[in-house]
């Protein structure tokens, strides 16, 4: 059984999506390739013998062992000719696949992994399955196991070495996701260390090492690029806008925006109107 859905999945989905998964019990001696894939998979080996070819590399493998594959990469897998191997397989893809991955322990250097049969991630394998045969939303269905399949394989086998620069960047990442998110809310740095599991004073260090700048300034850098593009593209009153960005009132809004901006926000709107555009939206004053 195999399902394909990489003309849909791929566009809505392009941060990483299944592009296929299935599962199959091969004849004996059954090739596959030598050939390359567009995405990432994870196989799973149910049952039988086989081999893997991989960078000049041949790997025997068996029940109870997986392998990854990479995108754009020569491989070829055959099945045992007296213990055919049956396998199950989810491939996925997008802009975000490869990072997802490198919390991982499997990369191209060691890309096996063993599992059991009750295994959590042989479970959330077949979950992602499951949702491909339903009928209604599959898309997020798909999606949303995908994600879990994804969390599995980073908890049963994270990455075995940690790279302090890496580890370092990743937590700013999630400090900067976290303030797209949250600033039109009344966010503190405080809050932010919270949801990152560390302390205040280590996250401003951090952030001002990795962005140069400090939190309380990055936000309120982030809070005026978001009013600038509404200011611009919409015809909200400005209070709307203060609002939106995560000021209480429209005069601590204007304060901060003329702090960044040089000028207030009505002139900034005036300013940006009288510029040639197309589809220009105009204002509703306050």
């Amino acid at each position: 059984m195999m399902d394909k859905f990489s003309s849909s999945n791929r566009t809505i989905n392009q941060d990483v999506n299944v592009y296929t998964c299935g599962s199959e019990q091969c004849a004996p001696n059954h090739t596959y390739g030598p050939t390359v894939r567009s995405g990432y998979m994870v196989y799973f080996v149910l049952s039988g013998k086989g081999v893997y070819q991989v960078r000049d590399h041949t790997y025997h493998l068996h029940q109870g062992q997986g392998f990854l594959i990479e995108p754009q990469t020569l491989i070829m897998v055959k099945a045992d000719r007296n213990d055919p191997w049956k396998y199950l397989w989810i491939g996925f893809s997008g802009q975000s696949a490869e990072k997802y991955l490198t919390a991982t322990a499997l990369n191209s250097h060691d890309p096996l992994f063993s599992f059991t049969a009750n295994s959590p991630l042989l479970d959330s394998a077949h979950a992602v399955i499951q949702a491909a045969k339903v009928q209604e939303n599959r898309n997020l269905a798909m999606t949303g196991k995908l994600f879990e399949f994804l969390y599995t394989l980073c908890q049963t086998h994270p990455r075995l070495s940690t790279d302090a620069a890496a580890s370092t960047t990743e937590l700013v990442e999630y400090a900067l996701f976290y303030i797209s998110q949250n600033f039109g809310d009344d966010i503190s740095v405080a809050q932010i260390a919270e949801a990152l599991h560390i302390d205040r004073s280590y996250l401003h260090r951090l952030f001002k090492r990795v962005t140069g700048q400090s939190p309380q300034a990055y936000i309120k850098s982030y809070r005026m690029q978001q009013a600038c593009e509404l200011l611009t593209t919409t015809a909200l009153p400005i209070s709307v806008v203060a609002r939106a960005v995560g000021y209480g009132s429209q005069f601590s809004f204007s304060k901060a925006f003329r702090s960044v901006e040089g000028i207030a926000p009505r002139e900034w709107r005036l300013r940006e109107a009288s510029r040639p555009q197309t589809n220009q939206i105009h204002p509703v004053e306050d």
